[in-house]
């Protein structure tokens, strides 16, 4: 199995820290970036090989790479992009050698260790069952998050994009199977321009299935919450 790991963005609501040190390399966990966390993580859960998209800053994340240990760095390919591209023009790009179920990880997004273990356990019994498999967590108020609409049976069926109403529900946890079937649902072309949380994920309600983890934090939402979890690991 292998995991396309998303590093590229440029941490707009974490500046002026991200003016310097790309998003991906801010210190979190004993003073190690979220990213070593990230690339720890995936290869002890028995992952292949880690694509990993770069731009913002991307000379120091490649220099980061690049100084790892031998062992650590066979095991991961860097998509370097001359320009933000949209997640599916990386899905394409990367396509030949990515092998289904394809892990995606949003790299700002800490999940801790034994919740990654339990989603991928939960996923591999679903995944066949259904086209995506998404790492969803129960929030006391959704307000001003990606919120998910679940039926009974916990299959997605609906998106609401940042409900102005604090209420409680389900946000995504920032992880997710998907089966490599969905690249062939577009045309190239037309999959090369979408985002996956936009675009692609609303594409496939009812045919995506929600899966619980707790405790995860997206540590590129403000610098309170950045600054709230460095002091909780360190």
């Amino acid at each position: 199995m292998d995991a396309l790991l998303l590093a590229a963005g440029k941490g707009t609501r974490l500046r002026p820290l991200t003016l310097e040190t790309p998003k991906c390399l801010l210190p979190l966990i004993n003073d190690e970036p979220i990213l070593k966390y990230w690339i720890d993580t995936l290869i002890e859960i028995g992952i292949d090989k880690i694509c990993i998209n770069v731009y913002w800053l991307k000379d120091k994340v490649i220099q980061y790479v690049n100084a790892l240990d031998k062992k650590t760095r066979n095991k991961i390919v860097l998509h370097v992009e001359d320009y933000l591209e949209p997640v599916g023009e990386v899905l394409v790009k990367e396509m030949h050698w990515l092998s289904s179920p394809i892990m995606i990880v949003n790299s700002d997004t800490y999940v801790e260790k034994d919740q990654v273990k339990k989603f991928i356990w939960l996923a591999k019994d679903f995944y066949r069952s259904f086209l995506i498999c998404l790492a969803i967590e129960k929030r006391d108020s959704v307000k001003g998050k990606g919120a998910i609409i679940l039926n009974k049976e916990g299959v997605i069926i609906n998106f609401v994009e940042k409900p102005d109403v604090n209420q409680p529900g389900h946000i995504w946890a920032g992880i997710m199977f998907m089966d490599a079937s969905v690249l062939y649902c577009y045309e190239i072309k037309e999959l090369m321009k979408k985002e996956l949380a936009r675009d692609i994920l609303p594409d496939f309600k009812n045919r995506m299935i929600g899966l619980e983890v707790k405790g995860a934090i997206d540590i590129g939402d403000s610098l309170e919450v950045y600054r709230k979890a460095y002091r909780w690991f360190n």
